[in-house]
């Protein structure tokens, strides 16, 4: 929901056209606004919901960081240095807009990270 929100719908349906016709996905929202149930309705085939209570939401198994980084400059290499000393295999990023997605993808891209 934070995707369409932010106004990534076109390129979600982009995405969408272009996988798999047996691929499985997964669509996570703690509200579960209209957008994104059209995208389950259009795009998946039978789609199971499974609904939590916010009081038995879990994060085991899950890390979360947040490091308040005060100039916008020095992000990227906060980031990197995460990576190296935390050996991350994979992970979820937020950023707040689609051109910064696309830079920080061309700036970890450089430095060999898989994006």
């Amino acid at each position: 929901d934070e995707m369409l929100s932010r106004g990534f719908k076109d390129q979600i349906y982009d995405i969408f056209q272009l996988l798999p016709s047996k691929v499985q996905v997964g669509v996570f929202s703690a509200t579960m606004p209209p957008e994104a149930l059209e995208i389950t309705r259009k795009f998946m085939n039978k789609p199971v919901r499974i609904l939590v209570k916010r009081d038995e939401l879990t994060l085991e198994g899950i890390k979360q960081f947040y490091v308040n980084v005060d100039k916008e400059e020095w992000k990227l290499e906060t980031l990197c240095d995460l990576y190296e000393t935390l050996a991350i295999t994979q992970s979820v990023i937020f950023v707040n807009t689609r051109r910064k997605v696309d830079w920080l993808t061309d700036k970890m891209r450089s430095r060999d990270h898989t994006v």
